[in-house]
């Protein structure tokens, strides 16, 4: 067999199994959340999630990305995600049991090719995303065991190779060669379960002895720390230190397996194993998988409080480019989990722009978060929706993402509105006692009302604000009274009109984002189809003020929104 068949069965293999593991993801997002969510309640609930899952969606990176999201989310303890992330690497054994079990011990050409042709065709023609995900996982399942038979035909071939033989014929050189392959043939395909079926494929074909796959199989595991090392460049804190997590472990795991490979092997020398066929050793290869990664965990068990503490004192500041600490790019690729996110991050700052005091702001000039940090978490929201759309989504996903966008539009406003009411107030043309108190309880009244925003139902927030507006006409007629009764220069109750003005827009912006965040924190709702406008909310893109305020203003009421608020 020539090598280009070899490199051909590697592709498709890879091919199916990058298939098999999208598909998943896309389909059993909802799924991820809800089995992760709801069993890490204990050690040895995350655990257990972290195997079940990583079994089932055959990507311990998924579960892993799925991990660092719910931490990010503050919806998954540390200490508990660690152990989801231990039972991942157990669960990556299933993988070895299935081709062992199933892919080299029986013929499933009857079975491969309808597979891909019904996958194929849900791909295509399925009316709702998850079933067209579903479909791909489908194919790929199928592609990848097309790709195993090839592999061992291939490898058949190989094993004639003279220059191969001679490769591997030393004794002394053999467990190191194995450790070798199999660490590089993770860090090539970046996935641990891919190397691990092409050494298994490899033995059944007899290209590799028990010695050199069991070496093999422990540098895969020890490879694939590579993933959670690349993974980690620019994370937030939480991935840094989960992937830091995988790694340690991993490599505790690898000692271990080093440690225990040569009582291994004298075992299976004591014991008629030894005799069996090439096909029969995958099962020594699998058992001995599962047995050193179980036995990871069991070593693990008393060190992890001290791991976690160690690494939770790590990686305490982020470089200034990243201040949005709940997004990753990780998460990114999983979009049910990418919305949940973004919604944390979204409601993050928008408690911090309600509970901003306009008043001190006025008076200082400043807020308690810098306007361009804000501004950059902002714009860090917007790459971040751009990165989730680029997957397929359904229309409920999308329907989130448009929301999130309004919302990250609407508290745009908003900090821009805070700007201005900084730089007027910085200028210091209010100086009368009775404006400065009358801005004063104005601004007050502005802050009980954020506060309470998203504490409220829609129905009490509209009450609220109506009560608000009818306080702002009477500010204003209160202020221009002043100005014709002298009581204060008309450019001072003028520079007083919009600052009142501004706070109150500021207030509108939060408003308008309590609908989208119902529509972007919906847990449930129709597969298909976008949110539908609220009758009283405006389109992204346009701010009115048909329910606010029909006068016009000194200010210039009536901004575009998305246009820079002006004086």
């Amino acid at each position: 067999m020539s090598l280009s068949l070899l490199l051909g069965s590697i592709g498709l293999f890879l091919l199916g199994m990058w298939l098999l593991t999208e598909g998943l993801k896309l389909a059993g997002g909802r799924a991820l959340q809800h089995m992760l969510g709801r069993w890490t309640s204990s050690k040895r609930r995350a655990l257990a999630a972290g195997v079940v899952v990583t079994a089932l969606a055959q990507s311990s990176s998924a579960v892993t990305v799925a991990t660092i999201g719910f931490v990010n989310a503050r919806l998954m303890t540390f200490s508990r995600s660690v152990w989801v992330i231990f039972g991942s690497n157990v669960g990556t054994t299933f993988t070895a049991w299935l081709v062992t079990l199933f892919g080299l011990k029986f013929s499933v050409a009857a079975l491969t090719f309808p597979m891909v042709g019904v996958g194929a065709f849900l791909r295509v023609f399925a009316p709702y995303q998850r079933g067209r995900a579903l479909g791909m996982a489908l194919a790929g399942f199928g592609l990848l065991f097309m790709g195993i038979d090839s592999l061992r035909e291939s490898f058949a071939g190989v094993a004639e190779a003279g220059w191969v033989q001679a490769l591997l014929s030393g004794d002394g050189n053999r467990l190191w060669w194995g450790f070798v392959i199999g660490f590089a043939l993770t860090v090539l395909t970046q996935a641990s379960v891919a190397a691990i079926a092409i050494i298994l494929t490899a033995i059944a074909s007899g290209l590799a002895g028990l010695d050199l796959a069991l070496a093999a199989v422990i540098g895969a595991n020890v490879g694939t720390t590579s993933t959670a090392v690349m993974a980690s460049l620019g994370a937030t804190p939480n991935a840094k230190r989960l992937a830091w997590a995988h790694v340690l472990f991993n490599l505790l795991t690898g000692v271990v397996a080093l440690l225990v490979l040569p009582v291994f092997m004298v075992v299976v020398d004591a014991t008629p194993l030894g005799d069996h066929s090439a096909s029969d050793l995958t099962y020594l290869v699998a058992i001995f998988h599962t047995f050193f990664n179980v036995l990871g965990v069991l070593v693990m068990w008393p060190l992890e409080p001290y791991l976690s503490r160690f690494l939770q004192r790590r990686f305490q500041r982020t470089r200034a480019r990243h201040r949005a600490q709940f997004l990753d790019a990780n998460v990114a690729t999983v979009p049910d989990l990418a919305v949940r996110a973004l919604s944390a991050q979204l409601h993050d700052l928008a408690d911090r722009l309600t509970a901003e005091s306009l008043d001190a702001v006025a008076r200082t000039g400043k807020g308690k978060v810098p306007a361009e940090e804000q501004k950059q978490i902002l714009g860090e929201v917007e790459t971040y929706i751009g990165q989730v759309s680029q997957a397929a989504l359904s229309g409920k996903l999308a329907g989130q993402l448009t929301a999130g966008l309004a919302i990250r539009h609407y508290l745009h406003n908003a900090v821009l509105l805070g700007e201005q009411i900084a730089a007027l107030g910085a200028e210091g043309e209010v100086e009368s006692p009775w404006v400065m108190a009358e801005l004063e309880s104005w601004f007050g009244r502005i802050g009980a009302y954020n506060a309470d925003l998203y504490h409220l139902d829609q129905t009490l927030a509209q009450q609220h604000w109506t009560v608000l507006l009818e306080d702002y006409h009477q500010l204003k007629n209160r202020l221009m009274d002043g100005a014709t009764q002298r009581r204060a220069a008309m450019a001072e109750v003028d520079a007083a009109l919009q600052l009142a003005s501004l706070g109150r827009r500021y207030s509108e912006q939060l408003r308008h984002t309590l609908n989208r965040f119902a529509v972007l924190d919906a847990s449930d709702g129709p597969e298909e189809g976008t949110p539908r406008e609220s009758p009283d909310e405006p389109a992204v893109g346009v701010d009115s003020d048909s329910d606010t305020d029909t006068d016009t203003d000194t200010d210039g009421e009536g901004m575009a929104s998305g246009d820079e608020p002006s004086r």
